[in-house]
């Protein structure tokens, strides 16, 4: 999963990518702008590794992992244009985790205007919707370019008609995440990429005094319908440079029970309504990352496609059972050690040994 940390400049982009991914990075007010995005890769923490690990003994062991982009702060340049290679960079993220100023400054308020997290964040959504429009006006320059051409199939003439109806939302300043679409219709633009089809997890970045303190603009936030969550950026940069022990006892003083690491990472895992599922033996124990909802030949193919291509059964348990009773052997036993088909829904918690024919 690789998530685009974006937003304005000096929000705390780079701070916070810093305590993600236990990077250090410098950051000032007063530096320039950066040019270039920093890239970091975070393990999911899940606790239910360790107990997998003891009932299997694995040699190895694979954890999920989080692909973080920090980008400059290239939105709000009204006057500028875009660097057009970071904009296709961001679209290639799978998901936004916007950075909004909620501590104050003076010098950033005259700097970049005064800290206002909810009219930044219209104005983002706003970027959004625009960047969206010019792409659906290109595309369809290009259909009716074909048209002149002779080329008129039934596939280009969906897509124009979807293309139109998403234009006609998009003038209405509404993002594209919040229009139904038909199957045909999402097949019918597949090979586009919108930026407000991305799912958005909002953080707001305020002093460590703050963290807990209730907040006018986070609540508006959430109203809006938005995930979103208040992180103490710097303070939590700092503490991503202590040991754990050393950590904790500082987070305890502010009220914070998890690392930013492990909070925004269950976080991200909700806003883009995944699961984890494993597979697991003495060679090696993994995680899979999987939408919540998909069958079992999905996750099959999240292993190996030639597991769904030839896909006949999946042996199935879940992670409460084998925690309970420790062995596959008791499972057996017990009942509880499953043969499920092509339409099983995975949960959160399977343990998948996939039987498979090519």
């Amino acid at each position: 999963m690789k998530i685009a940390l974006i937003g304005l400049p000096k929000s705390g982009k780079t701070t916070i990518f810093n305590a993600l991914t236990k990077s250090e990075i410098a950051v000032d007010k007063y530096l320039p702008p950066a040019d270039e995005e920093n890239i970091g890769i975070v393990t999911v923490y899940d606790e239910r590794i360790t107990r997998l690990c003891e009932i299997y003994e694995p040699k190895k062991v694979v954890n999920a992992i989080i692909e973080f982009h920090d980008f400059p702060g290239i939105f709000g340049k009204q006057d500028e244009h875009p660097d057009l290679r970071l904009m296709t960079n961001i679209k290639n993220c799978e998901a936004f985790a916007l950075i909004l100023r909620g501590f104050p400054d003076a010098e950033l308020d005259s700097l970049h205007g005064k800290m206002d997290p909810v009219r930044n964040l219209e104005s983002f959504m706003d970027e959004m919707i625009i960047n969206d429009m010019v792409l659906v006006e290109k595309r369809l320059e290009g259909i009716e370019l074909s048209y002149k051409r002779g080329v008129k199939t039934a596939a280009i003439q969906i897509e124009e008609k979807t293309l139109r109806m998403i234009l006609g939302h998009l003038q209405e300043n509404k993002a594209i995440n919040s229009l139904e679409l038909a199957p045909e219709e999402r097949q019918a633009i597949r090979g586009l990429q919108f930026y407000s089809t991305k799912p958005v997890l909002v953080l707001l970045n305020v002093n460590e005094n703050d963290i807990n303190t209730p907040n006018e603009a986070l609540e508006k936030i959430r109203s809006m319908g938005y995930l979103a969550e208040a992180i103490a950026g710097s303070f939590e940069a700092e503490l991503s440079l202590l040991d754990e022990d050393e950590a904790k006892l500082f987070m305890a003083d502010i009220g914070i029970e998890n690392s930013i690491t492990d909070r925004v990472s269950m976080l991200s895992y909700n806003l883009m309504g995944l699961i984890s599922f494993f597979t697991a033996g003495p060679k090696e124990l993994h995680v899979w990352t999987l939408r919540k909802g998909s069958n079992a030949v999905t996750a099959a193919g999240k292993i190996h496609s030639d597991l769904a291509r030839g896909f006949i059964r999946a042996e199935c348990f879940n992670f409460t059972d084998i925690d309970t009773h420790g062995t596959e052997k008791a499972l057996r036993e017990k009942g509880l050690f499953r043969l499920e088909g092509k339409d099983y829904i995975v949960q959160d918690g399977d343990i998948l040994n996939i039987r498979f024919n090519i």
